[in-house]
This record gives C-alpha cells, sequence and structure tokens, in this order.
C-alpha cells in the first residue's frame, strides 16, 4: 500500500515522490516531524525521505545565503542531511526539529566557507554559473510570453545576485524572512539569534536593496534561490545512497 506526500504550504513547497507506507499503520505524511523522527530512529528509514522533501528547499536556502554557489550549497545541505540523521538520538528541542535541522545545515555552510581559499574567479556575481542556473526560465511559470518569461528570468538574475552582495549576517536573515517566508520568531530560532536581531538585519538589507526592489521584482522574492523538481529528486537519491539505502526501499 502506498501513500502519496501531498503539496506542502507555499513556503515548504517540494516535489512529491511515492513513499512505502509500512502495513498496518497510519498514512506517515501527516504526521508531526518529531513523530516522523522517532519512526525513523525505530528503523522506518524510508520516512526520513518525508524529512528531506519537507525541508529541502528551506535548507537550500539558508545553505545558499552563505555559499555563493548552488552546487556547494547543494553539497552543504546533503552533508547537513548526513550528519542529522546519525545525530537523531540528540534530538532533544524545545525549539523543535525544523530550527534544530536548520542549524546543523547552516553549520556545515559556514564551515565549508570558512574553508574556502581567497576567490580567485574573475567572474562577476552576475556571471557565476550557480546564477546562470538560477536564472533559467521557469516551464511552470505562468508567463507564457517567451521575452516575458526572458526578462522576468533576467530581473530574477538581477535580485539573486543583488542578495549576494549583502553581508552575510543581513543576507541570511532576508533569506529566511522574506524569501523563505519564515516568521520572525522562526528566522531567530534558525540563526540562534534574538527576534530583535532579525529584526534589524532584515531593516538593512532591505535598506541596501532598496534600488532593486521594484514592486516587479518584489513579487518575485519567493521564487529566488528555488530548489525543487529534479535538484529536489536528486539531493534525495544521493542522501538514501550514502546511507546504504537502496532505491528499491525508499520509492
Amino acid at each position: 500500500m502506498t501513500a502519496h506526500i501531498p503539496a506542502q504550504p507555499a513556503r515548504e513547497a517540494a516535489a512529491t515522490r511515492t513513499v512505502r507506507q509500512p502495513t498496518g499503520l497510519p498514512g506517515p505524511a501527516q504526521l508531526p516531524d518529531e513523530r516522523v523522527v522517532a519512526r525513523v530512529r525505530a528503523g522506518e528509514v524510508a520516512l526520513f525521505e518525508l524529512i528531506m522533501r519537507r525541508y529541502n528547499r528551506r535548507l537550500f536556502r539558508i545553505a545558499r545565503s552563505i555559499l555563493p554557489d548552488d552546487a556547494e550549497a547543494e553539497d552543504a545541505v546533503q552533508d547537513g542531511y548526513i550528519r542529522a540523521y546519525f545525530q537523531l538520538a540528540q534530538f532533544r528541542g524545545p525549539e523543535g526539529f525544523a530550527s534544530w535541522l536548520c542549524r546543523i545545515v547552516r553549520n556545515e555552510a559556514l564551515m565549508r566557507l570558512r574553508r574556502r581559499a581567497p576567490a580567485s574567479d574573475p567572474l562577476s556575481a552576475l556571471e557565476r554559473p550557480a546564477h546562470r542556473e538560477a536564472a533559467t526560465a521557469d516551464p511552470c511559470s505562468p508567463t507564457a510570453n517567451p521575452e516575458a518569461a526572458l526578462h522576468e528570468a533576467q530581473l530574477q538574475r538581477l535580485l539573486e545576485a543583488a542578495i549576494d552582495e549583502l553581508p552575510e549576517p543581513f543576507r541570511s536573515a532576508f533569506v529566511l524572512r522574506e524569501v523563505e517566508q519564515l516568521s520572525v520568531a522562526e528566522t531567530a530560532a534558525c540563526l540562534g539569534v534574538e527576534p530583535a536581531t532579525v529584526k534589524t538585519r532584515v531593516h538593512r538589507a532591505r535598506l541596501l536593496l532598496q534600488r532593486n526592489m521594484t514592486a516587479e521584482v518584489v513579487s518575485l522574492l519567493p521564487r529566488t534561490f528555488a530548489f525543487d523538481g529534479a535538484r529536489c529528486d536528486r539531493l534525495v537519491g544521493r542522501v538514501f545512497e550514502r546511507l546504504g539505502v537502496s532505491a528499491r526501499q525508499w520509492r
């Protein structure tokens, strides 16, 4: 018997995939994180997919707000999941599983940033491969006109480049609050700072971005640093491969 993961709310949207449901148990897709974690720890490793699909985009955006490269940010998320999986027994709360997971990935991204050699890439922020990938027109976009789609992709590229130029503390707070659309409290928990600090950092980020933040550009914020579809599938597959879980066990 199989159960399909339902579409998540807008800020936690993820690609859907069939998850094998253990016989005699209720569908796990509606369970809170803590219940899913308990079942993973009890041996239902395949249910770790639910965790990944709930948080892939959020965690990618956290890593991407620290690392200036899409591929390295994805690697940081992958390593963060592996670390979290083997530390599930250490999760105690009380701030919640999502915040705990966010901090693991954030720390992984920060460690990678510290290990990076001084930038030697002569390409500007607008010319980096990561930005070219992010600026590709979305085939699912409501914009049907190819010229309009290209214009939207160019604006998206400029927006992401402008965000990349923010100082890291401002950038992380802005991405979580304005792009991922977390609450002030959720953002503070993820970053390990006070809510007042989040408000200050987001305010300063807005001031720095003000000249780029036209109404048209603001409308693109929810799609900035997107992570779904094939990229989401790829990440889930790679994590399970590293955990020694075969595709037959989780698909």
